[in-house]
């Protein structure tokens, strides 16, 4: 069995304590895992895996259990807003770099891609339901950390202006290869024109961002009045919550919440970030958005034609109370998100930044030197002309 190991970049001599909260300035925090039970954890998902393969593999095991932020620390809480993080972590431009350097392989980005694709379908379902009126037609989305462009492609196929942007050299030409248009870098350095954006979206890379102010800025400029922001994070409440109980229960009921947090890519938390639902709102207002709708939700399906069919059920079961979970406290309290893993939530541009005092106390008891060399066209949103000026944008 293969020992918990950083990738090169992420060492171990290499982390440091950030000064204070990025959400609320707080410099308090209270631990919530120590780097023991990190390693036990990741050693647990290893096993939970392994039994749940017909052939296990050490390529199938990679796919489920290996991750960037996989060196061991703690995972603590700020004591005012109860952001969760790994904590010591490396340097923002070490994490930065490690995306940029990641590789995976041909096979497995092609299999990513079927998953991605299939699930993606739901989302740009979801997006459009969303969309400000006048974008219906054809709007023009960007993804930020587009991976293997699984959602580019879903969005292409229902008629919209796809663009990524990740800093990942291999997986911009993968999806280069695949006809997607892709920008390696980041946001804010993406040659996007301001207010030419109907949505930006950001699945599963907002919790890995080690500073988030320079993307939410770059959202801001290049969204139009009335654009949307979607971003999917894991849930650092229902993780919070969950680590706790696993602590307080034996028997079943352990075992039930050990497989909840598998499934759910949680075990060992390999996230920079846990946002919380309240923890995200006051971070966006910041930025100038409100908060439109939060989607409880669980992790995309893991489970593969390697997986015994007992595992296959047991991720369904699993993943269903998660997400039924999430909703029926919703129709209690819609601000708060406790129990589901996973949030999709849904912002909307305003022009107003609101005075926001953020007051939480339910917790006291990224890749890029491949590049795209066609041109591709960013179509510019003219007051009282609609889309009547088209700028021609080259990506480097």
């Amino acid at each position: 069995m293969s020992q918990p190991s950083a990738i090169p970049g992420l060492q171990q001599s290499s982390l440091s304590v950030e000064p204070s909260c990025h959400i609320c300035g707080c410099s308090e925090i209270e631990r919530i895992c120590s780097s023991k039970n990190i390693e036990a954890q990741i050693r647990f998902l290893q096993r939970f895996h392994r039994r749940r393969l017909r052939n296990p593999s050490d390529a199938d095991l990679a796919d489920r259990v290996q991750f960037t932020q996989e060196y061991l620390t703690e995972v603590m809480a700020c004591r005012d807003c109860g952001l969760v993080s790994r904590t010591p972590r490396p340097p923002a431009e070490a994490i930065t770099g490690a995306y940029i350097e990641d590789r995976y392989g041909p096979e497995h980005l092609s299999s990513e891609f079927e998953l991605q694709f299939y699930w993606a379908e739901s989302k740009v379902r979801s997006v459009a339901f969303r969309l400000p009126p006048q974008s219906i037609k054809k709007p023009l989305v960007v993804e930020v950390g587009s991976f293997v462009g699984g959602f580019l492609a879903a969005g292409r196929k229902r008629g919209w202006e796809m663009l990524g942007v990740d800093p990942g050299k291999e997986v911009t030409a993968f999806c280069q290869a695949r006809g997607l248009k892709v920008f390696c870098g980041t946001l804010s350095k993406a040659p996007i024109a301001a207010g030419t954006v109907d949505a930006v979206a950001i699945w599963n890379t907002f919790d890995q961002l080690p500073n988030p102010d320079p993307t939410l800025t770059a959202a801001k400029r290049i969204l139009s009045v009335g654009g949307i922001l979607v971003i999917r994070v894991p849930n650092g409440s229902c993780f919070r919550r969950m680590v706790g109980w696993h602590e307080q229960f034996g028997g079943p009921v352990k075992g039930w919440l050990c497989a909840a947090l598998a499934w759910n890519n949680l075990l060992g938390f390999p996230y920079v970030y846990g946002y919380t639902l309240r923890t995200l709102d006051h971070l966006l207002a910041r930025h100038g958005f409100t908060r439109m709708a939060a989607c409880p939700d669980t992790l995309m399906t893991l489970t593969n034609g390697e997986s015994t069919r007992w595992a296959k059920w047991e991720e369904k079961l699993v993943k269903w109370c998660g997400r039924t979970a999430g909703q029926v406290e919703q129709i209690w309290d819609e601000d708060k998100c406790h129990f589901a893993p996973w949030l999709d939530i849904y912002y909307r541009v305003t022009d107003i930044i609101p005075d926001t005092t953020i007051t939480v106390t339910e917790f006291h008891t990224g890749r890029r030197e491949s590049a795209l060399s066609e041109a591709y066209v960013v179509q510019s949103r003219v007051p009282g002309k609609g889309r009547s000026r088209i700028d021609g944008c080259t990506i480097p």
